[in-house]
């Protein structure tokens, strides 16, 4: 019996896992490793402002994997070796396989700014945006909040974090650090454009073309300027976790693993990846959560042909993506193509779109 083992509960791995018992019937034993329960990244800054709770953005994966006749580890992975196939856990046995599925996500690389580590609150993992709203919740006075980063984590958390103190009957003190000339460099200047002017009028302090030097038990240091706070959170970009680079993985320069058309590995063909952590050679894809929900389907259809030594099939990403950003006040900024416009309706769409997505791996 082989052994299929996936790791990480990410956004391309709800879906395979939600067809476990297609892969048991087909003679597999089948095994998820995850340290917990799967945070939706499209609802996280929804949940700073309140609302949405953790029940509407989580989903079980240890129900998932476990009521198809798998198995559930509580574990994170700290090393794998390919030559052996096997993976070393933190705590508990080390775990062999037959066939890998990497879904292990992305991290904030807080080393990139002396003294974010100890002082600020990263953006990933989701869940520790739910813990930033507890804590501002719960404290006292008018708290002074900096985030750095001006893409579409760092300006949705900060303008959701706005109407989390505003809806407290708290006077919000709002700054958005970011190094670019203009927020959002990832859509349109006319995006980009709304979104500045939204930000304005709310009276958030926008602090462009500035890079953080380091980071004091209280304040940021940029070059030649100082900015209190009581609060900090960090968005300043994301990049795959050392575990790949470390197992002597072909990996692109930013540590994603080079895959090939069918989520491969280029060296090992048992060992196939998906979403964040992954590079199509060294072209990686826009680390947002379509890409990856969309390899979902074709990595579960890959990992059983693979098990039945048939053929695979090539992704094919898609050359645009929608984006809509969540601005905390029942309105979406929405940004396709060339196109940008701002409107309720545009957050009506995102919020079905985001509850559709979760609840199919919720009521599976």
């Amino acid at each position: 019996m082989k052994h299929l083992v996936f790791v990480g509960a990410g956004h391309a791995h709800l879906f395979p896992l939600s067809r476990t018992r297609e892969f048991v019937r087909a003679g597999a034993r089948v095994t998820l490793v995850a340290p917990g329960k799967f945070w939706y990244s499209g609802m996280g800054p929804g949940m700073v402002s309140g609302f949405y709770e953790s029940a509407d953005d989580t989903v079980d994966a240890e129900r998932l994997v476990t009521e198809g006749g798998g198995e559930f580890v509580r574990a994170e992975v700290t090393r794998i070796d390919p030559a052996q196939r096997t993976l070393d856990l933190r705590s508990g046995p080390q775990i062999s396989y037959d066939v890998l599925s990497l879904n292990v996500g992305s991290e904030v690389p807080l080393e990139k700014i002396a003294g974010a580590a100890e002082k600020g609150v990263p953006v990933k993992p989701i869940k520790n945006l739910l813990a930033l709203r507890e804590r501002l919740t719960t404290a006292g006075g008018d708290p002074r909040v900096v985030v750095v980063g001006g893409g579409a984590a760092g300006s949705e958390v900060c303008v959701n974090l706005w109407h989390l103190l505003k809806s407290s009957g708290r006077k919000p003190q709002l700054t958005l650090v970011f190094a670019e000339d203009r927020l959002l460099t990832q859509a349109t200047p006319k995006a980009s454009a709304l979104l500045r002017r939204y930000m304005e009028e709310l009276g958030v302090r926008l602090v462009g073309r500035s890079r953080v030097q380091k980071i004091t038990a209280d304040a940021v240091e940029l070059d030649g300027d100082e900015i209190p706070f009581d609060a900090l959170t960090l968005a300043i970009g994301i990049r795959p976790p050392a575990l790949l680079r470390e197992a002597g993985l072909p990996c692109a320069e930013d540590g994603s693993m080079r895959v090939n058309a069918f989520l491969q590995s280029v060296a090992h063909p048992e060992i196939f990846g998906a979403g964040d952590c992954i590079c199509f050679g060294e072209y990686c894809l826009p680390r947002i959560g379509v890409y990856a929900v969309r390899q979902g389907p074709v990595l579960q259809r890959n990992l059983l042909a693979f098990l039945r030594a048939e053929p695979l099939e090539e992704f094919s990403p898609q050359e645009d993506y929608l984006l809509i950003l969540n601005l905390g006040d029942g309105t979406g900024l929405l940004t396709y193509r060339g196109f940008a416009v701002r409107g309720r309706w545009a957050f009506w769409f995102k919020d079905w779109l985001d509850r559709r997505f979760v609840r199919q791996f919720q009521q599976s």
